[in-house]
């Protein structure tokens, strides 16, 4: 809806500035550039429409960035998780994902989620998870209206999230901690294919 609000404008002035230019061509002969008022008038649809549209480009690119801002700030909660995933299924010919690339890539968590249906993780990182958890569950519950500003559904997601975590805290067993574990990748991977 917001979109066609700031496209309104440019359509009308591209629309009037064609309509204009029609009808000043259609009664042009030697004295109509001078003594009509259509080319003043051509000339303030097309200001218009260059200045709208600019300032729509700016507006629409300034917000993009801020969302994705949030965006960055939310998945950036959840590096210390991802962090710990990447490491337990480290290999010897791979190394860790970059800071960088755990808070921003979504490939990290599909790559991530495949190698949790293939392998078993030990116990030592089951128990570092739940600290995990335990740690950030303040964070993420704090953060639920950070994704409430980028829409609804991505507030639901992030909810679902916080739920996972929230399961893995009180986990005690393999099952307990596997299942909202693997949940939570799922609604991560969700998440990210949200549109901003």
């Amino acid at each position: 809806m917001n979109r066609w609000l700031l496209a309104a404008p440019l359509v009308v002035f591209g629309i009037g500035g064609i309509g204009l230019y029609a009808l000043f061509m259609s009664q042009a002969d030697d004295n109509a550039f001078r003594e009509n008022l259509l080319p003043e008038l051509i000339g303030f649809c097309l200001e218009g429409f260059f200045l709208v549209g600019l300032f729509t480009f700016v507006q629409q690119l300034r917000d993009y960035y801020r969302r994705r801002e949030l965006w960055l700030s939310l998945r950036s909660a959840l590096r210390d998780f991802l962090s710990h995933l990447d490491l337990a299924f480290l290999g010897p010919e791979r190394e860790p994902a970059t800071s960088r690339d755990l808070e921003s890539q979504p490939l990290v968590v599909r790559r991530l989620t495949s190698l949790l249906d293939k392998a078993e993780l030990g116990i030592g990182t089951l128990v570092s998870l739940k600290h995990v958890a335990i740690s950030t569950l303040p964070l993420a519950r704090d953060l639920i209206n950070i994704a409430a500003q980028l829409s609804t559904r991505h507030m639901r997601c992030w909810i679902a999230i916080v739920e996972s975590i929230d399961q893995l805290t009180e986990a005690d067993t393999r099952e307990q901690v596997e299942r909202p574990l693997n949940e939570l990748l799922m609604r991560l991977t969700e998440f990210d294919n949200l549109k901003l």
